[in-house]
């Protein structure tokens, strides 16, 4: 390459300048591609229709972030997920779709443009896994003005709360002064925190591990329902034994939080419904049928399962959300399950992932009135 130093400034070439304005071309072209349908304002709420009729949806399963507080090999599972060409440009791109007051892409003008009412946001500390974003970033998300409230005094965005369970938990008094934190967004934004968030797996901790536990004291004591990562994740770094996603593990607690006992009630939601293995989903499905406090959000269901029921891995192309919609049906347990995609993703995943369960509804034999249910109102009847 050809170059001369004029006033500290390299001049290169038009021969190297060709590949140089090829590769920002490319790069422009990716990011285009990216915010495909959300380059316009989005109107306030683009209604979704079912047979007619317009319903509301809630999305209880979306991740604002940073980039930068991604993990390494986060970061690198989500920019290796995109075209060669275009990784330079995907880390400001990534960052703008989690941010959700970002003009045009950002996670608010998504939920318009795909017609989502409100939304539920998660703080996480999953450092060694996907990244972290801290209780106090998502009180400011929620405690901005432009979270604006409906006619009804219900807020756009809600969020669960998360806790460490890293660098320190077990030092002598580190868990009691997490836990003290946790409990005082409750105590002091009810109306914005309405629960908690845990994802075992990525978090390195077993479902049974008594030192533990007292997140669900937490949770109970303020009325607020415990959401759980279940399944198998595809995250570099997250646990692949069962005992950190399997949802049969979380019997034991499921149980002494039933209100039964003396213990007080305390509602759980399994996000994903064990996705991923087969195992697993078979005993989400099972631990809601024989537990009326436990729910199902159908989250992330749009990949095939990697290992069969024997836990052999397994190399199918089929997604897993029919069967499952079908066995929630069958077994009873449409008004015990919730909606949310695991989003935003890439530009138009919300709108996208909202359709493909409403079809998947339907296809599965689920009636309006159902569909309804697992949309917005199991929902409204959980959390309000």
């Amino acid at each position: 390459m050809s170059a001369s130093r004029t006033r500290g400034r390299c001049r290169t070439s038009g021969a190297a300048r060709r590949p140089l304005a090829a590769a920002l071309l490319h790069g422009a072209l990716f990011a285009a591609a990216l915010l495909h349908g959300a380059l316009r304002a989005p109107a306030a709420h683009a209604a979704v229709d079912l047979d007619g009729e317009a319903i509301e949806i809630v999305d209880m399963h979306l991740h604002p972030g940073r980039f930068a507080q991604m993990s390494p090999g986060g970061k690198a599972f989500t920019v290796t997920a995109t075209p060669d060409f275009s990784r330079a440009y995907a880390p400001p791109v990534f960052a703008r779709l989690l941010d959700p007051w970002a003009e045009h892409v950002g996670i608010q003008a998504q939920a318009a443009a795909g017609g989502l009412d409100r939304v539920v946001l998660y703080a996480v500390y999953a450092q060694e896994t996907t990244g972290y974003f801290t209780n106090e970033q998502l009180a400011a998300i929620l405690l901005d003005s432009r979270n604006t409230r409906d006619p009804q005094g219900r807020p756009w965005a809600r969020g669960f709360a998360s806790i460490d369970f890293f660098d320190g938990w077990a030092n002598p008094g580190v868990a009691d002064q997490r836990l003290a934190a946790l409990s005082s967004w409750f105590a002091k934004h009810r109306d914005v925190f309405v629960g908690v968030k845990l994802a075992h797996a990525h978090q390195a901790v077993t479902f049974d591990d008594p030192e533990y536990l007292a997140v669900y004291e937490v949770a109970a004591s303020h009325g607020v329902p415990v959401l759980l990562h279940t399944g198998f994740s595809p995250f570099p770094g997250s646990q692949t034994e069962p005992e950190y996603y399997d949802p049969q593990y979380l019997e034991t607690v499921v149980s002494n939080y039933d209100g039964t006992g003396t213990l007080p009630r305390l509602e759980f939601v399994l996000s994903h419904v064990g996705q991923g293995d087969a195992r697993s989903v078979e005993h989400a499905l099972a631990l809601a049928e024989a537990h009326d406090n436990v729910y199902l959000e159908i989250s992330a269901l749009n990949r095939p399962i990697t290992r069969d029921a024997s836990g052999a891995p397994v190399t199918v192309t089929e997604p897993q959300y029919p069967s499952v919609l079908t066995e929630i049906r069958a077994r009873g347990l449409v008004p015990r399950t919730l909606y949310g995609s695991d989003g935003p993703q890439f530009s138009g995943f919300t709108a996208t992932y909202a359709k493909l369960m409403i079809d998947g509804m339907k296809t599965a034999g689920y009636t309006p009135a159902e569909i309804r249910q697992v949309m917005s109102e199991n929902f409204e009847l959980l959390f309000d």
